[in-house]
């Protein structure tokens, strides 16, 4: 009779019931190293077309706060995972193993691999409508015999994270997506840039924002703006308004 690589139970229940913690970061970290090896772990949620925003990041080397910073502000789109989530139809899970010499980007491969000594990374992660979750395992040693155990305790991990980002949503992104949908409905005529920069330009986001979290040039937002009001005739960003207010 074969052995399945389960998550113990008891560790599982105790993963999901710690969601939104800081304690859900110590028991993952400590089951992943028990079957893996693994020495940091940084999960995020993220949004098409956005920046990801942490969930949880931990580990038993110092600093990994600043590489969870420099990744979500720097790296995210130099990241090969970013890929893996693109193919991934919504309502499917992906895996990746990244090795720190396939990292092309020099600073990202410097600070994230590099310094804290990290040969690899597995990623896991579940693609929804419009946004995906991702779990990182990072290591020392360079593959090992955990893997598949990781998928196990990765599972119940994302299982817990989709809850934490459920439960304590970002109100500001709350607000860019309910604009968003109203810009829709009202003025269908527009495509989608023109609503997400119509959104965040009447939730009053500058230029500068807008194209960091839509990952464009802040003229290319001035440029959308423009053709939006051009499209529906309007001076400025109140023109919206009447239409979009409860």
């Amino acid at each position: 009779m074969a052995e399945l690589p389960l998550l113990d139970p008891e560790i599982g229940a105790a993963l999901v019931e710690a969601a939104g913690t800081p304690v859900f970061g110590a028991l993952m970290l400590d089951a992943a190293q028990r079957v893996a090896g693994v020495d940091e772990i940084f999960a995020y949620h993220v949004r098409d077309g956005e920046r990801p925003v942490a969930l949880s990041s931990i580990s038993e080397r110092g600093d990994h706060d600043r590489r969870a910073r420099h990744y979500a502000e720097r790296f995210y789109h130099h990241d090969p995972v970013v890929h893996a989530r693109q193919r991934t139809a919504a309502g499917r899970g992906f895996v990746a193993c990244v090795r720190a010499g396939e990292i092309g980007l020099r600073d990202y491969r410097a600070i994230c691999f590099e310094q804290p000594r990290f040969a690899d990374k597995l990623c896991f992660g579940w693609r929804g409508a419009g946004r995906a979750i991702v779990l990182s395992f990072y290591r020392r040693d360079d593959g090992g015999d955990g893997s598949t155990a990781l998928a196990a305790l990765a599972n119940v991990g994302l299982t817990a994270l989709a809850r934490q980002s459920i439960a304590t949503p970002d109100p500001e992104a709350r607000l860019v997506e309910r604009l968003e949908a109203r810009i829709a409905r009202a003025f269908p005529v527009l495509t989608l840039r023109e609503r997400q920069v119509a959104a965040r330009t009447v939730a009053g986001w500058t230029a500068e924002r807008t194209a960091g979290a839509l990952d464009i040039r802040p003229s290319s937002v001035l440029t959308y703006r423009q053709r939006a009001y051009q499209r529906l005739g309007f001076s400025g960003a109140a023109d919206f308004l009447p239409a979009i207010l409860d």
